[in-house]
């Protein structure tokens, strides 16, 4: 396994996310780097990133969950890590990451995620967490554990185990080699057959403590048990008839009681219906009113409308004459506006030739005026740079006396505040110890708040403890009550079986099942063998007819096959003369070729006689049809008579085969019912045993019936004991369960009070460390003149940093009051220069601008004699604006006037449409009014003041219904109550079961029960004791089995502890430990003999664990491995930890591996040797990674990946194919 890339983000102080690609040219050259860095630089983070990407977890910090991540940067919201590696079976990515909620750095951490998917060709593998992890360790064939001790060689640890004692390499060698686990099993093997030992002995006490009944005792309390049973049994027949009698006479006083009741109830039944007689009258009067109710409610809407037309007619006549007269005033005002808008509109005809030349004149002034106000405004000019020089002068003289002023007062000032210049540097200090302050008082308060939360649990807790004191006692009385009771009931079930065994009653009840069956299918048989005869008979006379039947047949087959064959031969007669006929004519072409004398080419005959004399053979067409139609007539009658005589034949066989079946199964029926009859005892001969039979049957299934029915009587009773029992387990779990939760509460209780001694002593030290920051931060703050008490404030630090800030802007002050002196005295001189200049061009300038300005005055003087001082456009639009306004009043008046004449004609309009509508409604109403006056008098009321008040709520009405309904019912049923108690009184009254009274018959129940509950009392002592005889048998037979069983179990755990058991784990431990280390010295010097050929490994023997050398340089000398020096150290330390890396790795080929420190203690020469030794390791094709704070690796090691700190807790890594944050 290789490692190619790591890319990572936001893990400890490397912010941000990085990568770096181990693949690069100048890893694969070298084959040997370093990661170097400062401590506490970030070095071992990269290493960090690896494990986290691959395991989901680091060596120093253990697995990440959702509630523990101390790798993530802070003021982050995510991190993630990413490994690429390649194996043998191919190349993959693992990639890891958690984040916060929201991705916020203040948020809630949320689950990690962890996958793994093919480096290639990006397909994901797997993507759960659990199975995440089988597959990396299914890809690289390590666990986290081997990982770590094949890729990270914590040089350290072999350091140590080189320079330690036989004692101390133990444990170092279990951190190591991860051989812990055989110090535990050893240890658990002890603890083992300590338990199994302890559980023998507590198994032997327990047989030795079961107590059983002699025999001649138990035979004494069997006797006594049958015959309190009987006597029982006596007592509970009297008491049945007693109760009877009690029931009767009981059922009969409640009947005359009940009819009592009934009398009572009907007579307040009718108190309660004359008292309704008011309310049954209003209920008559509301039912009249609610059939006219329609009528009134369409009536109160037709006076409401009428009266509100009224109102608004009365109304509107009533503002008519306001009306009138705003238009007789609109029409006035609009007149009035008319002449207005003539007056002006001749005003502006006759003023505009006089605004035409006056227009002339201003164009004249303001050319003058204009060069005036040129001319003054260049002197205004000067005038105003003259004044803006003298305000700068005045300004330069104010800010150099105001600069040396405030000079002045500043160093007053720090001359006064002088103690505050510390504070630039002290306040710092004085945060810190103000901010550690603040988690003491809370400590403080936290461990208060503790205590009280402590001692009010432990108060519920005391409350809890008598609650379930209480509780517990009740478990136990109930326990004892369900305990008698369960007594009780299993002598009366004991008294039922009578001797016997509710398993022998079954087993006999089984026994008289089975004989039944035995006697059921006796008869079967015997019935089945009657069947069977006449059908033996039937199918013998039927076999007969068969066979008379088949020889017919068959004698007639025989002669059909006699006539067949000789129309047969009789065809083929025919046939062949037919075919030689054939034959000779067919030759008649070649028969004419023969000469007479000449031989025949075919027969070599001289003499042709068909030539000579045409002889031809005969044959009759008719005959040969004859003969064939003949032979397929014959042939079809010798196939329907095979026919015939094969099915009578297979009838015939089959009937034999049912006749011998039948008589078989009667055959086998006789021997099974001899079988039968003698396994069931029926002593009679065969023939003769079926009534004896018949009879035995009867009497068996009158006895399943009897034993069955008691059986399930026992049954039931049995099932009762059973839920009794469940019961009665219920109690004592209850019991046992308020015993626990005691128990319980006490432990807790006393948790609470070694909690609430913790807390006070955890108070008094946070006093104690609350009071010592407190006077830490007054020696700081006392320089400063500020008071401290036990309340520190957050003013006290917010008023130093003040001071601390004001003492700063104060010395900037200063120095800007200094910088502001020096620039106003130089202002000063350029300004007084300035002044002197611009004083001679002033009064030259004042000369012109007064010529200018007596010409433009000379004009004006003009113009006011002609026009005065209006001005011809504001003139003009004056008189414009008069016209426009009259043409607006007179538009507004006009408006207005208009609007007045409609709004009168519209109210007119209104006005007389309201009186046709209020004229309308009220012919309407008075036509209803005569309508609802006749509907009342049909209902009988009397005017529309009595119907309003027969009117009732529909609530009220329905209050009153409900009322007189359940009335009438109540009545109903009371009859129907009263007819049913007297006709059972006089069916009980018949019946006469006693002649005793209720008091008596109760005496003599309860001198019955007295006995029965006396002898039921000593059923069940006697059969609790023969009961607890027996349990007590079974259990001392039980434990007798688990004492054997747990000796053999003792025997074996004393054989395992006699090899690996031991108090402290030691025994097996350095068994392991000493095969583990023997494989470990194996594979060391196989390192060590790639990196040098002096030296090797040897197990000392004189110690378990002792370790020397034999320097092959000095002749095969054995060393002590202390004497070796510091570079030769390195070298076995190194051959030691490659050797438990080869020996973790197992069968994986390790091609990456990092050493982390280790080399800050070696010399010049020692480092050289190291370095050598680690550069022959590269023949092997493994990339080696070093971690060191040394600053000479960087000298020796071409290839460096640096880790630099920067500010705020962040590195930066620097390398060959590393790649940051942009």
């Amino acid at each position: 396994m290789i490692i190619q890339k790591l890319r990572f983000a936001n893990l400890n102080s490397l912010q941000g996310e990085w990568e770096i690609d181990f693949t690069r040219p100048e890893y694969l050259s070298d084959g040997l780097f370093a990661i170097t860095g400062p401590t506490g630089s970030g070095k071992s983070t990269i290493l960090d990133a690896i494990c986290l990407g691959l395991y989901g977890q680091t060596p120093r910090l253990g697995r990440i969950t959702k509630s523990s991540n101390e790798i993530m940067a802070r003021h982050s919201g995510d991190c993630f890590a990413e490994v690429t590696f390649a194996t043998a079976s191919g190349a993959y990515r693992c990639h890891w990451s958690q984040h916060r909620s929201r991705h916020k750095r203040g948020g809630e951490l949320q689950s990690q995620k962890h996958e793994i998917s093919d480096a290639v060709t990006g397909a994901l593998i797997q993507t759960k967490l659990q199975e995440t992890l089988q597959e990396v360790e299914a890809r690289t064939g390590m666990d986290f554990d081997r990982f770590t001790r094949s890729m990270l060689l914590a040089q350290g640890a072999f350091t140590a185990f080189l320079q330690a004692d036989a004692d101390q390499r133990a444990p170092v060698l279990e951190q190591i080699t991860g051989t812990k686990i055989y110090s535990v099993i050893s240890m658990k093997v002890h603890e083992r057959r300590r338990d199994e030992l302890a559980r023998l002995e507590r198994l032997q006490l327990e047989c030795e403590g079961i107590r059983l009944l002699g025999d001649e005792e138990r035979r004494a309390l069997e006797t006594e048990r049958a015959e309190c049973i009987e006597k029982e049994r006596e007592l509970n027949a009297g008491v049945e008839t007693e109760s009877a009698a009690q029931r009767w006479l009981q059922e009969i006083a409640r009947l005359e009681a009940a009819l009592a009741a009934i009398g009572s109830e009907a007579a307040a039944l009718d108190a309660e219906r004359e008292a309704f007689r008011t309310d049954e009258e209003r209920l008559r009067l509301a039912r009249s009113a609610a059939a006219v109710e329609p009528q009134y409610a369409v009536l109160k809407l037709k006076r409401a409308q009428l009266r509100r037309d009224s109102e608004e007619l009365a109304a509107k006549e009533a503002g008519r004459p306001k009306m009138e007269q705003r238009w007789l005033e609109a029409e006035a005002q609009h007149e009035a506006t008319e002449k207005a808008l003539a007056s002006a509109q001749e005003s502006v005809t006759s003023a505009r030739p006089l605004i035409a030349q006056v227009r002339q004149l201003d164009a004249v002034i303001e050319g003058k005026r204009q060069e005036a106000e040129r001319r003054k405004r260049e002197l205004e000019a000067l005038e105003e740079r003259r004044g803006r020089l003298d305000a700068e002068r005045a300004a330069a003289s104010a800010s150099v006396e105001s600069a040396r002023n405030g000079l002045q007062k500043l160093r007053a000032w720090q001359t006064e505040h002088h103690a505050d210049a510390s504070l630039v540097g002290a306040l710092s200090g004085i945060r810190h110890a103000f901010d550690e302050l603040h988690p003491a008082a809370e400590r403080e308060r936290a461990v208060a708040s503790g205590i009280a939360s402590v001692q009010q649990a432990i108060g519920q807790l005391r409350d809890e403890i008598a609650k379930i004191e209480l509780e517990s006692k009740a478990s136990q009385a109930a326990f004892d009550e369900a305990r008698k009771a369960l007594d009780e009931r299993k002598a009366s079930f004991t008294a039922r079986l009578d001797g016997s065994t509710l398993k022998a009653l079954r087993v006999e009840l089984d026994l008289l099942r089975d004989r039944r069956h035995l006697l059921e299918e006796i008869v079967a048989l015997y019935k089945s063998g009657k069947e069977l005869l006449p059908k033996i008979t039937e199918l013998g006379a039927n076999i007969e007819t068969l066979e008379s039947e088949e020889a017919d047949a068959t004698r007639k087959l025989e002669h059909a096959r006699e006539l067949l064959a000789h129309a047969e031969r009789e065809a083929a007669a025919q046939e062949n003369l037919a075919r030689m006929a054939d034959r000779v004519r067919s030759l008649e072409e070649e028969r004419r070729r023969l000469v007479a004398g000449q031989p025949c080419p075919l027969c070599g005959s001289e003499h042709h006689p068909y030539v000579e004399e045409q002889v031809l053979p005969e044959s009759d067409e008719a005959a040969l049809d004859v003969a064939k139609r003949a032979v397929q007539e014959y042939s079809r009658s010798v196939r329907e008579l095979e026919i015939s005589v094969a099915e009578r034949r297979t009838e015939i066989e089959q009937m034999r085969q049912w006749r011998d079946d039948l008589a078989a199964m009667r055959e086998t029926s006789g021997r099974q019912c001899l079988a039968l009859l003698e396994k069931a005892g029926v002593e009679a001969p065969a023939k003769e045993a079926e009534p004896v039979v018949l009879e035995n049957l009867a009497e068996n299934k009158r006895k399943v019936e009897e034993l069955a029915g008691r059986i399930e009587q026992l049954d039931v009773l049995e099932q009762r004991i059973r839920d009794d029992e469940a019961r009665l387990q219920q109690l004592n779990e209850a019991a046992r369960s308020d015993k626990r939760r005691l128990e319980q509460a006490v432990d807790q209780q006393r948790v609470n009070r070694f909690d609430l001694d913790r807390l006070e002593r955890e108070r008094e030290a946070a006093q104690c460390e609350l009071a010592e920051r407190r006077q830490l931060l007054r020696r700081l703050v006392e320089p400063y003149g500020v008071a401290v008490g036990d309340e520190i404030a957050e003013s006290l630090v917010a008023e130093l940093e003040a001071r601390r800030d004001a003492w700063r802007r104060e010395e900037e002050r200063g120095r800007s009051l200094e910088e502001s002196l020096r620039i106003g005295e130089v202002s000063l001189r350029n300004v007084a220069e300035q002044i002197a200049a611009l004083d001679a061009d002033l009064a030259m300038r004042r000369e012109e601008v007064e010529a200018a300005f007596a010409g433009v005055e000379t004009s004006k003087k003009e113009r006011r004699e002609l026009f005065g001082e209006k001005l011809p456009d504001a003139e003009e639009e004056r008189l414009e604006s008069l016209v426009q306004a009259a043409r607006d009043r007179l538009a507004a008046s006009s408006e207005r006037f208009n609007a007045a004449r409609q709004a009168l004609a519209v109210l007119d309009t209104s006005i007389a449409e309201l009186r046709r509508a209020v004229e309308e409604e009220r012919e309407e109403v008075e036509r209803r009014e005569a309508e609802f006056g006749a509907a009342l008098a049909g209902k009988g009321f009397a005017d529309e003041a009595a119907f309003v008040a027969a009117c009732l709520p529909e609530a009220e009405r329905e209050r009153l219904e409900s009322a007189a309904t359940s009335l009438e019912h109540r009545k109903r049923d009371l009859d129907l109550k009263r007819s049913d108690r007297e006709a059972r009184l006089r069916d009980e009254l018949e019946r006469r079961l006693t002649t005793l009274s209720a008091d008596e018959l109760a005496v003599r129940i309860g001198e019955l029960q007295a006995q029965l509950r006396d002898v039921q009392g000593r059923v069940g002592a006697i059969a609790s004791r023969l009961e607890a005889h027996r349990q007590a048998a079974d259990e001392h037979r039980s434990k007798m089995a688990a004492v054997e069983a747990q000796k053999a179990e003792c025997r074996r755990w004393e054989m395992l502890h006699s090899l690996i058991g031991s108090a402290d784990g030691k025994k097996f431990r350095n068994f392991a430990q000493g095969i583990t280390f023997e494989i470990m010295i194996a594979h060391a010097n196989k390192q060590l003999m790639r990196m040098t050929d002096r030296y090797v490994l040897l197990h000392d023997l004189s110690g378990a664990l002792e370790l020397s050398v034999i320097d092959q340089w000095q002749a095969g000398e054995v060393r002590s491995t202390r004497n070796l020096s510091g570079g030769e150290s390195f070298i076995v330390s190194l051959a030691l930890a490659l050797g438990l890396s080869q020996m973790s790795s197992r069968n994986v080929s390790v091609d990456s591996l990092f050493l982390d420190e280790g080399f800050g203690t070696l010399d010049e020469e020692a480092l050289e040797t190291a370095l050598k030794t680690l550069g022959t390791l590269q023949q092997s094709g493994k990339l080696i990674g070093i971690i060191s704070h040394v600053p000479a690796l960087r000298d020796r090691i071409a290839t460096h990946i640096k880790v630099t700190p920067l500010t705020g807790g962040r590195s930066a890594i620097e390398g060959p194919g590393v790649s940051g944050p942009r």
